[in-house]
């Protein structure tokens, strides 16, 4: 692991969020990289203070998320340009098995080719 890859793991890692494994390349590195173990403190030190504000919020109603994803149901929410296909379709893969449909799109020369559907209606159900 190299330091942009662990400094993008570390909110995860604090909140022990991380699979075994990623969480022991994570811990390795930290051992040996100073640089790393500095911002590690300020992720522990921004999450001890955000803490106390988190708890203050109230909560969302009972059945919110559920109110929402009917809502936005069948609405675009996010293009992909084809320079972020890989994210994007990373994104995808991974909500599989997610409760909203996700679906993925390629727009060549003003063509649109569907790539993949995730979710209520699509192939991959």
């Amino acid at each position: 692991m190299n330091c942009e890859d662990v400094r993008g793991l570390l909110p995860w890692y604090v909140r022990g969020a991380l699979e075994a494994e990623e969480s022991c390349a994570t811990a390795e590195h930290l051992t040996e990289c100073a640089a790393c173990r500095q911002e590690l403190a300020e992720v522990v030190r921004l999450q001890a203070a955000l803490q106390p504000v988190f708890r203050k919020m109230p909560r969302a109603p009972l059945g919110a998320w559920q109110e929402m994803a009917a809502k936005v149901r069948g609405t675009r929410l996010a293009r992909l340009d084809v320079g972020s296909f890989l994210a994007g379709l990373s994104i995808g893969m991974s909500y599989r098995r997610g409760r909203l449909p996700v679906s993925g799109q390629l727009r060549v020369l003003g063509r649109t080719v569907p790539l993949f559907q995730i979710g209520k209606g699509g192939r991959n159900d």
